[in-house]
């Protein structure tokens, strides 16, 4: 019987990263461990490519176009005013769900974009949005764990050391063939990264190879630092006499970009870098160990979770863990000012479009849909399509190919269906969805490199 659920998110851990998933270096000994116990889907995808929207897709069942929050940072024209998306009170979320259901719920993050202004911290009787590096949050949890071990419990554990700037163990980098005291990178902080992105998406610095390869290694030492941290988590609830009654997840808000299409970081588009996330669960009672190819997103991992908790879910969003998988699309959104973009992946294609709008202001009306933004504003539209099975990386774009005209139109029409009937807002938008940005918060965003 599941009594206990810990809900892990790395973030920016990409799938391909991880050893269970292919990857040649050791970078996840634990994690792996328990993909070999436990199921790993392994054509998992987020809901988009940076924490805030993704995250609030997780912990409500529902698209960032349905709940809202996912045009992220805006500033005024004379930058005076810097104001936010925030989730509507009146949307459930998957706190609430296991609250109302008798569960006690704990938070314990290090990531100031999921601070308790977005309202993520409904349901949750514990909500630590700075909580600190790994150790501190696994110190915090451990505590509020054993004030209450009786009762049922849901826990959101959520790390950060995998986002740059990054910042792992001298030995760690010596696994991957590197020198931490010798790497480019060493002394980067946040805003140095940042402003690396963005002067390699502006084309106006390079990185060679063998500077990626310094990165890259900095990224994975970093990774496997933190599976060190998950290898803890797990001793502590062995020793606590709780392992056998905890379903343990372990998932990433988002992946990482290296140059795989020219640029670095997260958060600018939604390439398979970006939103294929590794997907594990640990699963008391559950036999035999699974590894399912079914594409699949964090849209139903809330409904997912509830479910093996023994709840019937209130949330929109179907059980992974049914035989054959959900039946909803593999859809994932991005907006970025004028900019909308969403994807479709099925087990061969994925189809891609970009719409770019003439909006009033450099912006777009943050009461609408994605649909009436196309409804409304004049655009253009870009189309993409790769074949996923010959092109994993998703390099060569096939939608001007006549040979694959019928797929072309057979993925148009789900992604249009999705987009006009799946993905309608479920916000009530009587209400303000911006609240004015903390100046305290705004500086924390500038540390991690968000913002300029």
């Amino acid at each position: 019987m599941i009594r206990n659920i810990v809900l892990i998110v790395i973030d920016c851990l990409r799938a391909d990263h991880v050893a269970a998933y292919g990857y040649p270096r050791p970078t996840t000994p634990t994690i792996d461990a328990l993909a070999k116990k436990g199921v790993l889907w392994e054509n998992a995808h987020s809901l988009s490519s940076w924490t805030r929207p993704s995250v609030t897709s997780l912990l409500t069942g529902l698209y960032p176009s349905q709940h809202g929050v996912f045009q992220g940072i805006k500033r005024s024209k004379n930058r005076s005013e810097v104001t936010t998306d925030i989730l509507q009170t009146t949307t459930p979320t998957l706190a609430e769900e296991f609250t109302q259901a008798g569960w006690r719920c704990g938070a314990f993050i290090n990531n100031a974009q999921l601070g308790p202004y977005t309202r993520l911290d409904r349901g949750f009787a514990a909500y630590e949005a700075t909580a600190g590096k790994a150790d501190r949050i696994l110190e915090s949890f451990a505590d509020w764990f054993a004030a209450d071990s009786k009762t049922p419990s849901f826990a959101y554990l959520h790390f950060l050391e995998a986002h740059y700037p990054y910042k792992p163990r001298r030995r760690h980098v010596a696994m991957f063939g590197g020198d931490r005291d010798k790497n480019h990178f060493r002394d980067y902080s946040a805003r140095d990264y940042g402003k690396l992105r963005r002067a390699v998406s502006r084309s106006e610095e390079t990185l060679g190879e063998d500077r990626l390869n310094e990165m890259i290694q900095m990224y994975d030492g970093a990774v496997r630092r933190l599976d060190g941290k998950v290898k803890k988590l797990l001793g502590m609830l062995t020793e606590t006499g709780v392992a056998d009654q905890t379903m343990v997840v372990v998932t990433a808000d988002h992946g990482e970009e290296f140059l795989d299409q020219g640029r670095i970081g997260h958060g600018h588009a939604l390439s398979p870098s970006l939103t294929h996330v590794p997907l594990v669960a640990l699963i008391p009672g559950a036999q035999p160990p699974q590894r399912r190819s079914e594409p699949v997103t964090h849209v139903d991992l809330a409904a997912t979770l509830l479910h093996a908790a023994g709840i019937e879910p209130n949330l929109l969003g179907e059980n992974l863990l049914a035989p054959g998988g959900p039946r909803s699309p593999v859809c994932c959104e991005l907006q970025i000012r004028r900019r909308y973009s969403h994807c479709l992946r099925t087990a061969d294609w994925s189809l891609h479009r970009e719409y770019k709008f003439e909006a009033p202001d450099d912006r777009l009306n943050p009461s609408w849909t994605p649909t009436q933004w196309i409804d409304n504003y004049a655009h253009t539209v870009t189309t993409e399509l790769y074949s996923t099975k010959a092109d994993p990386a998703e390099l060569t774009n096939l939608a001007d190919v006549s040979l694959h005209e019928d797929v072309l139109h057979a993925m148009t029409a789900t992604l249009d269906n999705w987009s006009r009937h799946r993905a309608v807002s479920v916000r009530d938008h009587t209400c303000s969805t911006e609240i004015d940005l903390d100046p305290r918060v705004l500086e924390r965003l500038q540390d991690l490199g968000y913002i300029e």
